[in-house]
């Protein structure tokens, strides 16, 4: 007896297959993909109803089509250098579409990695593998600052597949360096006429460290406590002069110089030996005195100041006819003759300053005889900040999906810098333009980063909240990353790419 078959699909593509009623011949109409659809099944019920109906699966084999992907090309990691042996830091996995054994199989540093500074460690929660990049040996910043690494992902082909990850890795300082001397011992002579205030010498040190674990501090320390002490030193610029200018020609005096980082939790210092010999001589010495035109007095200037502006005054005392005064450290501060002899004004020039680049300069004013530097006077000049910055935002749009029936307390974290300084620096931040009136269950809201300088910057940025119940998944594009290429005089308004997300969304 002929019996006449019903073919009934269910989630069935005829696209792809296709099914002979009469023979039952199954054929396959287009290029199948595993990771589109892995198994097509349906349901053969005979139309006479006497045979039982027959469920068919046709399972779709994975050949390995597909490289593992990283979600991003490169990403940016801070390790402290006393960062303790294996310490982890997470790193993105890479995602390879099909299936076993063609998946990710294996993770290898394949480049960049200097003695063995590090090496790759997966571990498996829930079914999904995370890669840690581990802490393998001893880091040494001032060894080594910066490691570019090449991370490979690679599956199970032969030969496998490869995706790549580029990591820079930049280590941080930590305290593990004393200030240095530039001399172990210094020695000075002073005429015994001198006044107070009269620059004695300048000792200088260094610390290979960074930030505040290289800013260094001076101080004095007699080698005899009981005796009363004629020198001081500046704490910032280690310049020793007199304080107290009662002392006897012939005299010597032994000092300990300490220069003090500001490292935490415990700074860490270093000495070196001055003496300083009082001579009988009577010759007079040069003097070099510097009045600052500020509001403080001290040596300072705001990043706005315009060229002209004069910074201080300078007068020179016992020197030749021929000496001449110079500056050095700074190329936007420059000196200037006045008409009175051996009085100078110091003048910001045309190279204004940018206090966001740099808040300091070390400058030096010399005296020079015959191109000979007979006296020098260094300073720290503070550049002071002005609100020439707006609060940013990482991105003018952010995007978030908050579960309705979730947990949690905050729905996102909202964060913008400033690169300001004190005050304008400091950020108020408010909410406005809210719309919860959304037919799609988003709700849109502006947040707006304002400063606290005087007038007051700001800027904003627009948020999306995509709100779910509980149970629902937020949408997910067909690919975790789009890459494309496009020729340099391309025309404005060509489609660049199209997005797509998955059907069912």
């Amino acid at each position: 007896m002929l019996l006449l078959l019903v073919f009934i699909f269910f989630f069935f593509n005829f696209q792809f297959i296709s099914v002979d009623e009469t023979s039952g011949e199954i054929t396959v109409r287009a290029k199948l993909d595993h990771e589109l659809e892995s198994v097509y099944d349906f349901v053969v019920v005979p139309i006479s109803g006497i045979e039982k109906s027959m469920h068919v699966y046709i399972h779709v084999n994975d050949e390995n089509d597909n490289a593992p992907e990283f979600p991003v090309s490169s990403i940016s990691v801070e390790v402290s250098e006393y960062a303790r042996l294996h310490s982890e830091i997470s790193i993105p996995s890479a995602v390879d579409k099909d299936s076993p054994p063609y998946n990710v199989q294996k993770y290898q540093i394949k480049s960049g990695n200097v003695n063995n500074a590090f090496r790759l460690a997966t571990r498996n929660v829930n079914s999904v593998e995370y890669v840690d990049l581990v802490v393998n040996g001893e880091l040494d910043r001032e060894y080594r600052a910066h490691y570019e690494l090449i991370i490979e992902a690679a599956d199970g082909g032969n030969p496998p597949k490869i995706g790549t990850l580029n990591v820079s890795v930049n280590i941080l300082d930590a305290n593990d360096n004393s200030p240095e001397f530039s001399e172990p011992r210094y020695s000075a002579e002073v005429p015994w006429n001198v006044t107070e205030g009269f620059n004695v010498i300048t000792v200088r040190a260094s610390d290979p460290d960074q930030g505040l674990n290289s800013k260094i501090a001076y101080s004095l320390v007699q080698a005899h406590p009981s005796l009363k002490p004629h020198f001081g030193i500046d704490s910032r610029t280690g310049t020793v002069t007199v304080t107290d200018a009662s002392f006897e020609a012939g005299s010597v005096h032994e000092l300990l110089v300490v220069a003090s980082d500001h490292g935490l939790p415990q700074p860490l210092q270093t000495t070196a030996f001055l003496t300083i010999v009082v001579s009988k001589s009577t010759e007079p010495i040069p003097q070099f005195d510097i009045y600052w035109l500020t509001d403080s007095g001290n040596p300072q200037i705001y990043e706005n100041a315009t060229a002209g502006y004069v910074l201080a005054r300078i007068a020179v005392q016992n020197v030749e006819p021929n000496s001449e005064v110079d500056l050095e450290g700074c190329d936007s501060i420059c000196l200037e003759q006045t008409q009175k002899q051996n009085v100078y004004l110091a003048l910001a020039c045309k190279l204004l300053f940018d206090r966001e680049l740099k808040s300091s300069y070390s400058i030096n004013f010399l005296i020079k005889n015959n191109n000979v530097v007979i006296l020098e006077h260094p300073v720290v000049l503070e550049v002071l900040d002005v609100n020439d910055n707006a609060p940013q935002f990482g991105n003018s749009m952010l995007r978030v999906t908050y579960n309705r029936s979730g947990d949690e307390e905050d729905v996102v974290r909202i964060v913008a810098t400033d690169a300001d300084a004190g005050e304008n620096a400091r950020i108020r931040y408010s909410i406005f333009e809210t719309d919860l009136r959304c037919p799609n269950g988003e709700v849109q809201f502006r947040v707006r980063a304002e400063d606290n300088g005087v007038p007051s910057l700001s800027s904003v940025v627009d948020v999306f909240v995509d709100i779910i119940e509980s149970g629902e998944h937020p949408p997910v594009f067909s690919k975790p990353l789009y890459e494309v290429t496009v020729r340099e005089d391309i025309d404005v308004g060509t489609c660049l790419l199209e997005v797509s997300l998955p059907s069912h969304f």
